[in-house]
């Protein structure tokens, strides 16, 4: 290829690179409410405030005063920051940008060309928007594809400069937020990989392979050893296990459970999936036994649950790079079809400088102008009203708060911690703090079911603020509470 041609293929990449990222950027804009907001921004307020981060419940008063493993400080004051300075815009910008980032990230590592990794990438943004929201999570899928590029691309340094950029990743990491787990996870199939890869080398290749595997040793020892480097100290090395462990997650929180793929919008995954063992079954490159453990360990994680979509997005589709350009290339030519998804990085056609400037400048707009929309005010407002109980809480600020304590709607707990800081809740978005034993009486009691007279009145709970079709509302009218206020969202409800 001459030096001209080379020169405008770049532009072409550029241009594609360009169109990718602004299409994430107007995918992952959207309105910054999420349950677990609150409760992080006031954490993260509570952080900015003290100088310290927050490490003991001040929130409830069924785990008053115990000890708190706040996995993700740093993320909540990244987050407490955009609002605290920009409002909404803020928050929504922030996590456009993360996101965005992070499929930058993961075009850069992938292979083949600029248009098969634009469509690809854009695969990914749609699995991976189901974690998109204003909450630290958003940090770790910006981690997870940084640790990938550099397994990847990156270890041309010493083996010491490399433990050191290890042990730098985990302790930020897992100050941003508990996901640093799955690069954990990450490291851990890369060195298992590894060990799987020296059962069908050949002898000479084996010692490669254990060099390989001792390598990745000694950084799966420093990332441990970096995720300790947190006001958590030992603690955040539990807190995976102890979230996992909390066996009522699946029933309330709808990213902890499995897909459900007679809906629509689970259906992205499973093209990516299907792709994914297709590309490894028709390559005739041989997959390296971190692939191969990789894509087997991120699709069983995103398989047992939702939330485990973006880190399997980002890990297939790099897989996916290496292995399906070579084959559509071969596709093409066969059948003497343009190499749309082959090496060739060029488009059909002439597409002059000035358009390409209007094309994205069109779409850097339109990204900017939904982010505005998404964030007004106005729009926020709208959101709050119909999914949290603002009217409710509106009322309250005004005739007064209930003597007692308060029984709440799970979702609702961190809105009012962070709109009604006075009252302390019974429970909110923090499961490993609650684990099991609360949040199981708190089903109990939300449907009516077994010994919830019992649970009433261990907790000393004097007044409800719920959704107006909990079975629980009907019992307790029956019983003679009293509706102080009822709309169409929220009822609040007193002894």
């Amino acid at each position: 290829m001459n030096t001209a041609s080379s020169e405008e293929s770049e532009k072409v990449a550029d241009l594609l690179f360009a169109i990718c990222l602004l299409l994430v950027f107007i995918m992952a804009a959207r309105t910054p409410l999420d349950s677990d907001l609150w409760w992080h921004l006031k954490a993260g307020e509570y952080t900015i405030q003290t100088a310290s981060p927050l490490m003991k419940d001040l929130f409830s008063y069924t785990r008053a005063g115990e000890t708190w493993i706040n996995h993700s400080w740093l993320g909540q004051v990244i987050l407490y920051w955009c609002f605290h300075n920009a409002g909404y815009w803020g928050l929504g910008f922030c996590v456009a940008l993360v996101a965005t980032l992070s499929m930058a990230v993961l075009f850069k590592v992938m292979g083949g060309s600029a248009f098969f990794k634009s469509v690809f990438v854009v695969l990914a943004a749609i699995v991976s928007s189901f974690i998109w929201s204003p909450r630290p999570q958003i940090f770790s899928q910006l981690m997870f594809a940084i640790l990938l590029a550099w397994l990847v691309k990156g270890q041309k340094a010493s083996l010491f400069q490399n433990v050191l950029m290890v042990i730098f990743l985990f302790a930020f990491w897992s100050n941003l937020h508990g996901g640093y787990s799955l690069g954990i996870i990450l490291l851990s199939l890369n060195l298992i990989g590894g060990v799987v890869q020296t059962i069908w080398r050949e002898d000479d290749q084996k010692n490669e392979i254990l060099t390989h595997i001792k390598r990745y040793g000694i950084y799966l020892i420093s990332a441990l050893a970096g995720s300790l480097l947190n006001p958590n100290g030992l603690n955040t090395l539990i807190i995976p296990f102890r979230t996992v462990g909390v066996e009522a997650l699946q029933n309330l929180i709808d990213e902890w459970a499995s897909p459900d793929f007679h809906h629509l919008a689970m259906q992205p995954f499973l093209i990516l999936m299907f792709v994914g063992i297709i590309s490894l079954a028709v390559s005739r490159k041989n997959a390296s036994g971190f692939e191969i453990v990789g894509f087997i360990g991120f699709t069983y994680l995103a398989l047992i649950a939702k939330r485990n979509f973006a880190p399997f997005a980002v890990f297939s589709t790099f897989m996916i790079g290496n292995h399906l350009p070579e084959v559509m290339d071969k596709i093409s030519a066969r059948f003497r079809m343009n190499k749309f998804f082959g090496s060739q990085k060029r488009l059909p056609g002439h597409i002059s400088k000035p358009v390409n400037l209007m094309l994205v400048a069109l779409l850097g707009v339109t990204a900017l102008l939904k982010c505005f929309y998404v964030t007004h005010p106005v729009v926020v407002s709208a959101y709050e009203a119909q999914f949290y109980p603002k009217h409710a809480v509106a009322y309250l600020k005004s005739s007064g708060i209930p003597k007692g304590n308060l029984f709440n709607s799970y979702g609702w707990g961190g809105y009012l911690i962070w709109n009604l800081p006075a009252v302390k809740v019974f429970a909110d978005g923090r499961t490993d703090l609650y684990g099991d034993e609360i949040l199981m009486e708190w089903l109990y009691l939300i449907h009516a079911q077994d010994e919830w007279k019992k649970i009433l009145e261990k907790w000393n709970i004097d007044w409800l603020l719920v959704e107006p079709n909990q079975p629980i509302v009907k019992y307790l009218i029956q019983a003679e509470w009293e509706v102080i206020y009822r709309d169409e969202v929220s009822i609040i409800l007193v002894r």
